[in-house]
């Protein structure tokens, strides 16, 4: 599937219906549910677009059910495009200053609803956030609504009052789909995860400051157990984990491969599951994890990972940044694993089918709030 020189790609343009914006088809979480959203809604029978800045990434090519636009990082045509298809709903991802912008300058009457998918004082350096929050302040009050994608993440938004308290709404993100639970079932070729090998304990994620590796790997040298660890990510902080691999003497029993295409494989066959982040929105890997019938350990970090684990009961919890109390937990795991069915069915909760049911819910409630309202 390419663009057209108009920048389209697939569908057919209509007026109405749902349009996203997204910075482009990256692997990241924040893209992989926002399109898992997208798709549902399009077999909800919605009109569903998605804008890209830039239309590039490994989820291209995307289902024929939804029309892609790629912007190609003009702002101007951003603005053309939503003349021309005059969407109800726009869903920004990462770029809500850009649609509420949008918003402001065509006057039109779609309606924006921000979603906040991160802890907004803690994801950014302190001068960083005070930038934020100032232009948030400014054009937040343009969205219709702000969905969060945790109960922590709501409670940090009501407090910095950036939009009204009954504007702010919680909508977990859609994990579970039929795809992963086929993508769990895929075989893996490593010799680490053959019958009778010792258990491995899986870290997913960026290697970065935020997911906090350094204190997994820390925790895994304090457990007296034949266990592995292998964490598959990529990212800015890979030197400095190998070398605290190297100095720890883990090299034998610790694994770096990288990214994988399809870590849901790895989850299954998996003993344990570990995330040590020093922060979240939501954790969609612990989800995930649990989606696979793999035991659960996770920081009681800020926020989303002991909202899925409903506060250690589906899972152990431990305190952020100290690997003691993360070994601990591990330990605990390992000796005492809860039966994969009982996971698997808390991560029903955290399915698709039930996100897309709460978003279609919210935009009919907003529809008819404001069907008689004047003004853009």
């Amino acid at each position: 599937m390419t663009p057209t020189s108009s920048g389209r790609m697939g569908g057919q343009k209509g007026t109405g219906g749902v349009a996203f914006l997204l910075r482009d088809a990256g692997m990241g979480g924040a893209e992989r549910s926002s399109l898992r959203l997208a798709y549902g809604m399009a077999r909800r029978g919605k009109r569903v677009s998605v804008f890209f800045l830039k239309a590039k990434g490994p989820l291209l090519p995307l289902d024929p059910s939804i029309e892609v636009v790629d912007l190609k990082g003009s702002f101007l045509r951003f603005l053309r495009e939503l003349q021309d298809r005059r969407p109800l709903f726009l869903l920004p991802v990462y770029t809500a200053m850009r649609a509420l912008m949008a918003r402001f300058l065509l006057r039109r009457r779609f309606q924006v609803i921000v979603s906040q998918r991160n802890m907004f004082t803690l994801d950014r350096d302190p001068i960083q956030t005070r930038l934020r929050f100032i232009r948030c302040r400014l054009l937040y009050p343009l969205a219709s609504a702000c969905v969060s994608i945790s109960r922590g993440v709501a409670d940090e938004m009501r407090i910095l009052g950036l939009l009204p308290p009954d504007r702010i709404r919680v909508i977990y993100n859609p994990v579970v789909t039929e795809e992963l639970l086929q993508q769990a079932k895929e075989p893996v070729d490593h010799p680490w995860l053959a019958p009778g090998e010792p258990p491995v304990i899986l870290g997913v994620g960026r290697l970065g400051t935020q997911k906090d590796f350094a204190t997994l790997i820390k925790a895994f040298a304090l457990l007296e157990s034949d266990a592995r660890l292998v964490i598959l990510g990529e990212g800015k902080q890979r030197r400095m984990l190998e070398t605290l691999v190297r100095e720890l003497g883990l090299q034998d029993r610790v694994l770096l491969p990288g990214y994988v295409v399809n870590p849901y494989a790895w989850m299954s066959r998996s003993a344990l599951f570990a995330s040590t982040s020093l922060f979240e929105g939501f954790g969609n890997v612990v989800a995930e994890a649990l989606a696979c019938g793999c035991n659960v350990v996770a920081t009681d970090c800020p926020s989303g990972p002991a909202e899925i684990l409903e506060g250690g009961r589906w899972g152990h919890l431990a305190s952020p940044g100290d690997p003691e109390d993360v070994a601990r937990a591990l330990d605990e795991a390992l000796r005492a694993p809860m039966p994969p069915n009982l996971l698997r069915k808390r991560a029903n909760y955290f399915s698709e089918d039930r996100a897309v049911s709460e978003w279609l819910a919210l935009l009919d409630e907003l529809a008819e709030m404001h069907k008689n309202t004047p003004g853009p």
